[in-house]
């Protein structure tokens, strides 16, 4: 029978999914699937092997065990960075899937993001991942089954052109310098090239077309249940389920007969990147640290770092027990970055956690190989 695996943060994001991703990809490289089910080409998931470390953005993170990507309708897609990302993992033959409304992101949706933000604040990412959401939801289109059609790429550029400049028309004179500044140095005719040449990477499909295909599909969420669209803090959210919402309604309507099991990720201790709130847990000390991958940048501000807390964990077990509460489903625990916090103390933690989950796994560093089955009820 089939199986499922979904990967959750439980978190504001940052806790290793990627880590967690490539594990399971590992199991069954020949017979596994990626499934993009949240969030798009705004992600930052990092994958370390003895011979790479990569921060996946535009392909899935079993992609250096040989494993294709699916992105669903729920995600973006941002072609210039597909095809560069694409061409850099060459050597690992890198697959995409693309269902065919799977929104695409353009450079016009990446400077009002990011005129916005200079004024907001809120800590996004910069890359235009909300805006795109937005102009959909205003059914202003474009989509992955219109890259195959340079005349079409050229007629929804010039409809998203005059949607943002009819919004920009009403923003304030800072908003709308910065947005002119963006688009400088912008060349239309290299977008439309690159929607075209990164053919090569992708099909475009369903998931119910490669159920046959695959014996394990891996869902890989994006960002962390705390900054969920419902069930975060706002203005500090994103515009995507980051629970297993959407993974679920995937599975229920285009794959039969499957075995689901989540895996909840959480580092050991609490992060936040941007400028949003944190529970107030003490301050923590990490040591191994240099591999870090997140580092403050421009527009989501400072890396923050705190003592985990049992209490937000709970919040976010519960929001996602929500949307699947009347399924038969497997749970586990994946907490990482054990070596940065030698202390901790895995059981006091599940001490906390009235959820009994099937298995809990560790990880002491940056590589799959790192992660160890350290309790197990089956």
């Amino acid at each position: 029978m089939p199986k499922c695996s979904i990967v959750i943060d439980l978190g504001f994001g940052d806790a290793g999914k990627g880590l967690t991703t490539d594990f399971l990809a590992s199991q069954q490289p020949e017979e596994s699937l990626v499934v993009r089910f949240s969030g798009g080409h705004q992600v930052g998931h990092t994958v370390a092997t003895e011979n790479l470390e990569h921060t996946f953005s535009n392909f899935g993170s079993g992609t250096l065990q040989g494993v294709p990507t699916y992105y669903s309708a729920h995600t973006t897609l941002f072609p210039p960075a597909i095809l560069q990302e694409g061409n850099y993992l060459k050597a690992y033959h890198p697959k995409l899937y693309l269902h065919p409304l799977a929104m695409v992101t353009t450079v016009y949706d990446i400077a009002y993001n990011r005129a916005l933000e200079k004024q907001q604040g809120h800590g996004s990412c910069g890359l235009g991942f909300g805006a795109t959401i937005a102009r959909n939801r205003e059914e202003v289109y474009f989509y992955a089954n219109d890259l195959q059609f340079k005349w079409v790429i050229e007629q929804r550029l010039q409809s998203i052109q005059k949607y943002y400049q009819n919004k920009i028309a009403q923003e304030s004179k800072a908003v709308q310098e910065y947005y002119t500044n963006e688009l400088k140095q912008y060349e239309e005719a290299f977008f439309v090239e690159t929607c075209l040449k990164m053919q090569s990477f992708y099909t475009i499909a369903k998931l119910a077309d490669l159920a046959s295909s695959f014996q394990h599909f891996i869902f890989e969420g994006s960002q962390g249940i705390l900054l969920d669209t419902q069930h975060g803090f706002y203005p500090h959210t994103t515009w995507s389920a980051t629970t297993s919402k959407n993974a679920i309604q995937l599975i229920e309507k285009e794959l039969n007969d499957t075995q689901i099991s989540i895996y909840y990720v959480t580092r050991c201790y609490q992060t936040r990147h941007g400028n949003g709130p944190m529970s107030d847990t003490p301050e923590v000390t990490l040591i191994n640290n240099e591999n870090e991958a997140n580092v403050t940048n421009e527009f989501q501000g400072k890396f923050r770092t705190k003592t985990l807390d049992p209490d937000l964990l709970n919040y976010a077990l519960s929001c996602d027990q929500i949307h699947h509460q009347n399924l038969a489903i497997t749970k586990n625990l994946m907490i990482t970055c054990l070596d940065q916090l030698p202390d901790f103390s895995v059981e006091n933690l599940l001490q906390k956690i009235p959820i009994s989950f099937s298995k809990i796994y560790a990880s002491y560093g940056p590589s799959s190989q790192t992660i160890q089955l350290i309790k197990s009820t089956n």
